[in-house]
């Protein structure tokens, strides 16, 4: 009896290391890996969201040049001067009020200057003429975008041209970028750093000794987004959940060796499962806007191309709306952002009740909306933003408001157009609407 005791001992001991290293082998270490690759996902799609919010910044800081640049009614008193119409002092006294009110509306400019004939002929904000020179922007002929290498502002030139061509002057325009990188750090609950890279960076994504770096390439530009997270914010919590969960297990074990497999398995698999209803859930909130419950623009690139590369096989047709607010910033300024947010999802209510099913709706911007049309050609999608248009008019009617939206609108070519193309045309159409008036619906 005390043999066969001995002998069912060393047998239940050889099923106990047997169970641990099962359990190690087959629990802790895939259980790890996969906790592993889930924050490192994590960390990526945060990068995402800080590259799509930099590369909107970085858009809007060249459109707002341009768009300052091509004020009709500064320009047209310009190309006076130069034709000898006026003198400079009256050129100079037209010019600074409607320069100020012009600059005054862009986002994070600290200043603008507009140069004619090598002397000041208007600015606002701040004297930051020194910092111009130190990066010979004065000197420069061609427009362009730089990120000062101390990494505080974004400087924009924007050459004024006529309707032929030719230059008048140029607009010098100053971005706070501290301001914009501070933004892109209150997206994230990790402490994350970012850089702004000019030219190919010395370093690839990956892990470098007790970091975690992952470099971003920013579209439009010759500048890499280069973020930085210790890597012990991930590790340490993969470590600590890690060792409770072997902890419990080896606990399991010596208490019940009989039941312990089952109790194990049971274990991993909820563990997993709830691994992956949590990658689940972070993948949707990748994808969507967190206010307006719609797909954000990460998402909407991603459709767009899927979308895109259906009509190439198939040869079916594909129309993008773009949808802008008119005086968007105006309701924000005047009422508050809580009303304006109200106006994002009152058009977000009426667009949904008029697209159909699998139309696509996606927040593109702060008041920039885009729909995918699948199956639709120009002239079905410009129908349907006019339904769209006349929806609003009917609800300022209904509620006595003086909400309106502009439209542009673009159908994809197979033989001519790639993603980016089909954005801009469908964006060209839009500035045109807003420049012929806004509350309308232009095509491209």
């Amino acid at each position: 009896m005390h043999r066969l005791f001995n002998k069912l001992k060393n047998i239940f001991a050889l099923i106990i290391i047997i169970i641990i290293f099962a359990s190690y082998f087959g629990v802790y270490i895939p259980l790890k890996n996969e906790l592993e690759d889930s924050l490192h996902q994590g960390f990526k799609n945060m990068v995402s969201n800080a590259e799509i919010t930099l590369e909107n910044h970085l858009n809007r800081a060249l459109e707002g040049a341009e768009s300052l640049s091509s004020r009709t009614m500064i320009r047209r008193e310009l190309e006076k001067y130069q034709a000898g119409e006026i003198n400079y002092q009256e050129l100079q006294e037209y010019t600074q009020p409607k320069y100020e009110d012009g600059a005054a509306i862009h986002k994070h400019l600290l200043a603008a200057y507009r140069f004619v004939d090598d002397r000041i002929l208007a600015n606002y904000g701040g004297d930051y003429l020194e910092l111009l020179a130190n990066n010979g922007f004065l000197e420069s002929e061609a427009d362009n975008l730089l990120v000062t290498a101390d990494q505080r502002y974004i400087i924009v030139k924007s050459s004024i041209l006529t309707d032929a061509g030719n230059r008048l002057g140029s607009d010098y325009i100053i971005y706070d970028l501290n301001a914009i990188l501070s933004e892109l750090r209150q997206l994230n609950p990790e402490e994350i750093d970012y850089n702004i890279l000019r030219g190919e960076p010395v370093l690839n994504s990956g892990i470098k000794a007790d970091k975690i770096i992952e470099i971003r390439e920013l579209n439009n530009t010759d500048y890499f987004l280069q973020a930085e997270t210790s890597a012990s914010l991930i590790y340490d919590t993969i470590g600590r959940i890690s060792y409770k969960i072997i902890l419990v297990v080896l606990l399991t074990v010596l208490a019940i060796a009989f039941l312990v497999t089952k109790v194990l398995h049971n274990t991993s698999k909820n563990i997993v499962k709830n691994l992956r209803k949590e990658l689940k859930e972070k993948t949707i909130l990748s994808e969507t806007d967190k206010m307006l419950g719609i797909y954000n623009r990460a998402k909407f690139n991603q459709e767009l191309e899927r979308e895109i590369d259906r009509v190439k096989r198939y040869k079916s047709k594909l129309s993008l709306i773009m949808i802008d607010i008119d005086y968007f910033k105006e309701f924000n300024d005047n009422y508050g952002h809580h009303v304006g947010d109200q106006i994002l999802k009152k058009i977000v209510s009426i667009v949904e009740e008029k697209i159909r099913k699998h139309d696509i709706l996606a927040r593109y911007g702060g008041d920039e909306f885009m729909i995918i049309c699948p199956e639709t050609s120009l002239k079905d999608a410009e129908k349907l933003a006019q339904r769209l248009n006349e929806a609003i008019d009917y609800y300022n009617c209904s509620e006595d408001n003086n909400l309106s939206c502009s439209f542009g609108v673009a159908e994809f070519n197979k033989d001519q157009d790639d993603i980016k193309s089909l954005i801009k045309r469908a964006d060209q159409a839009l500035y045109k609407a807003k420049d012929t008036g806004r509350n309308r619906v232009c095509e491209n």
